[in-house]
């Protein structure tokens, strides 16, 4: 008896033939053929391609963003090696004076170095660290500061924070990213750079010509951190106005402890950090900035805020390797501050910055100078 399968297997190869489609397999190669591969490889060489422009530093009416302006101005153009580092937010950038501090410690002003970004957060802190190991391969003292508002969940999907991930952040670390929305962005950034790679012709010529080395340029606080090039110096007075509003208290109160959640991004970068400076030997201390008097009166007044900052508070002491000292002074009377020396709800005015920092370093001046 003969069978019939192989007339039916042509059958069916004519029919799909007929009806306009080309048999299983060559649609396969269709899809697979050298084109295919050709157009993946050109993917794939564009990607890597992209990757170095990727962490470029970007800039605006203002000079560099903040995370390059720390990291070009204040390690990789320093000459001296940083020993005794500030990393923190826009709290401490505004809150501390590096030469303060190292004229309390009696050491060279160039070997104590204030390394907290304007907008920063602790994945900001851990980006800098491990992109810059040579920079701090000095590092005797890490002066962290702790702030529950940027420990917090919701500011991953802060406009500051996402530029820092997009340009910085592993595979892993965009995966701890929320909510789902910013997760599945940050994927297909890694995968493919648009956001991160993307320059205004401004940027772009800047970072061609390196307008260095920068001119941060006292008494105003920002331009510790964000400084310009030398030919912008004379117009630095324009671009250095803060004017923040003073918001409601109760409002500030709820920014920074309302409804308090841990980001699994912030708490990573945080723990990897300390490890790091636990592996070099580097000595550790943790330092709560003060906020505005009417801030710290709502944030123990509501009850959901006082949860928000004792969930905080036993994150702080949850942190391994414990820290060889802690300052935490969320009460502006504890370091002598009052009103008129913040600039705002949360950010110190210089001369709350020279109290403050006068009062940090002698606090810590046997922990630091031994």
């Amino acid at each position: 008896m003969i069978s019939d399968t192989p007339s039916l297997a042509v059958d069916a190869a004519t029919s799909a033939t007929t009806r306009g489609h080309a048999p299983f397999p060559f649609r396969i190669r269709r899809w697979f053929g050298r084109s295919a591969w050709i157009a993946l490889a050109v993917f794939l060489l564009g990607r890597l391609a992209l990757e170095p422009v990727r962490a470029l530093p970007m800039y605006d009416i203002r000079g560099m963003d903040a995370y390059g302006a720390v990291e070009n101005f204040q390690l990789r153009k320093q000459e001296a090696l940083v020993k005794i580092g500030f990393f923190g937010t826009s709290q401490s950038v505004w809150g501390v004076i590096a030469d303060e501090a190292a004229r309390t410690w009696d050491v060279p002003a160039g070997e104590v170095r204030n390394l907290a970004i304007e907008g920063g957060t602790p994945f900001g802190m851990w980006s800098l660290i491990r992109r810059n190991e040579e920079k701090l391969s000095a590092l005797k003292v890490a002066i962290v500061e702790v702030n529950p508002f940027v420990l917090r969940q919701s500011l991953d999907a802060d406009q500051r924070v996402r530029a820092n991930v997009a340009q910085h952040a592993t595979f892993y670390e965009r995966t701890q990213v929320r909510p789902r929305s910013e997760r599945v962005a940050h994927l297909a950034e890694w995968l493919l750079p648009v956001r991160s790679v993307r320059r205004s012709l401004y940027t772009a010529t800047l970072n061609v010509i390196d307008p260095a080395p920068g001119n941060p340029i006292y008494p105003w606080p920002e331009k510790r951190i964000a400084p310009v090039a030398d030919w912008k110096a004379e117009h630095a007075a324009a671009h250095t106005q803060k004017g923040r509003k003073l918001i409601a208290p109760e409002l500030a109160a709820k920014r920074i402890v309302g409804h308090w959640k841990l980001s699994a991004l912030q708490d990573h970068s945080f723990r990897k950090s300390l490890e790091w400076f636990h592996a070099r030997g580097v000595k550790v201390i943790f330092h709560e900035l003060p906020v505005h008097p009417e801030v710290y009166a709502a944030m123990h007044e509501d009850a959901d805020f006082r949860n928000g900052n004792a969930a905080f508070l036993r994150y702080v002491d949850s942190l391994n390797p414990t820290p060889a000292a802690r300052i935490l002074t969320p009460d502006p009377a504890m370091c002598q501050l009052s009103a008129e020396h913040m600039a705002d709800r949360t950010h110190c005015n210089e001369l709350g910055a020279r109290i403050y920092s006068r009062y940090l370093a002698q606090r810590l001046k046997w922990d630091v100078v031994e």
